[in-house]
């Protein structure tokens, strides 16, 4: 045989290996296709069990093998939170450490995403896609406009925001996977993956903000925690924007959704230590027991940023100290603010249902209205003379 029809053993497997790549990706996007016109819970066995043997490939891209994973969430009782959400799709574009910008571009991405699925409902493109309960002209473009809007405010510089071609848009194809067929679900995972996406950029801001207290530059622990607010504030239209969905049609796919709940999700418990470390009757909660890392953590009794202001407040001059009060009363007002908003729409989607995470659903909400970020200032070190206002909003 010559040289140019002999292929060696190592060209062979990766001519097999492609192959094998290129038949996942085929079984993905048939997968894919399907959730979208009927709902996850809808595939057959048959299905499944293609999946099952196709995530095994170690040639497939790792998109693809989290999707197969995400599929299969159910069936191997696996079901949560991160898994609906397809989190573990979406980690390559998730924010990290020294790249928390890459949240921001995510939560455009998302954003963008969503929009063009209105738009594609619009002009009545892909109708066999998600058809039960699809909005009105008016609906549609209310959504697209304030997809838009949100965009520029969670992400006003726009900067190194790229298209979403080659590995981000494969990311995002496969990060949808809706129970039903109901067409408002597609919006509420996009709404839940942005909020995800922003309570992980705040986890990673505080964690570098207790991080700057070992310096003891109080400005830098106060621009970190405002960081977190600001990130928090120019998502707010999120809520405005599931609130277009008609109580009847989250309804319709809410009890598919039973075991998973917010209430596992991990950076907005991230959140909540790195401001200060919860009583124990918390860290015990079902809250935390459905996120054991984070509950591991807590129980470390690392530092936080309360118990921190609390030892190091006399320390400080005036100027520092109302610094570091009025950064911790803006991250409070904003958070109060987020819980008073989840909590109202959650009351007018479903009422006094219970929970899908374990919990008392909208009374668990309600409840927790009531509890502080920053609780243990006011109850630990009251004698370090907080200012009225601040004093005020920690009580």
């Amino acid at each position: 045989m010559s040289a140019i029809g002999r292929v060696s053993e190592g060209e062979s497997t990766s001519i097999v290996s492609g192959r094998q790549g290129a038949a996942a990706l085929s079984l993905a996007n048939s997968i894919r296709l399907q959730i979208l016109k009927k709902g996850k819970d809808r595939l057959a066995n048959q299905d499944l069990d293609q999946a099952r043997i196709a995530r095994d490939d170690v040639t497939i891209r790792p998109e693809i093998a989290e999707f197969f994973h995400c599929v299969l969430d159910k069936t191997e009782n696996r079901y949560s939170y991160r898994s609906y959400l397809a989190m573990d799709v979406l980690k390559p574009l998730l924010p990290t450490q020294g790249r928390i910008q890459a949240g921001r571009e995510l939560v455009s991405h998302l954003l963008r995403d969503l929009a063009e699925f209105e738009l594609m409902t619009l002009e009545n493109s892909g109708r066999d896609f998600l058809p039960h309960g699809r909005p009105s002209r008016q609906v549609a473009l209310k959504r697209i406009r304030k997809a838009s809007d949100l965009r520029e405010s969670t992400n006003p510089s726009q900067e190194t925001i790229v298209s979403m071609t080659g590995p981000i848009e494969s990311i995002l194809r496969f990060s949808v996977l809706p129970v039903s067929d109901q067409h408002d679900e597609y919006l509420f995972i996009r709404v839940l993956q942005c909020y995800e996406t922003i309570f992980t950029m705040m986890a990673m801001l505080l964690e570098e903000a207790v991080m700057a207290t070992e310096s003891g530059e109080v400005s830098d622990v106060a621009s970190r925690i405002e960081s977190a607010a600001t990130t928090l504030d120019r998502a707010s239209g999120l809520f405005s924007l599931l609130a277009t969905m008609p109580p009847a049609n989250f309804r319709s796919f809410r009890l598919q959704t039973d075991g998973s709940s917010a209430i596992q999700s991990e950076a907005y418990k991230l959140v909540e230590i790195f401001c200060a470390l919860p009583r124990r009757v918390r860290i015990d909660s079902p809250a935390f027991l459905s996120v054991p890392k984070v509950r591991q953590r807590a129980l470390s009794d690392h530092d936080s940023l309360a118990s921190w202001y609390c030892r190091q407040r006399t320390r400080w001059s005036d100027v520092e100290s109302m610094m570091m009060t009025d950064a911790l009363e803006r991250l409070e007002t904003s958070h109060q603010k987020w819980k008073r908003t989840h909590y109202s729409i959650a009351k007018s989607m479903i009422g006094s249902s219970g929970g899908t995470g374990g919990t008392e659903g909208v009374e668990y909400l309600r409840k927790r209205t009531e509890a502080r970020l920053f609780w243990s200032i006011g109850e630990k070190c009251p004698h370090q003379g907080l200012v009225p206002k601040m004093r005020k909003q920690l009580h």
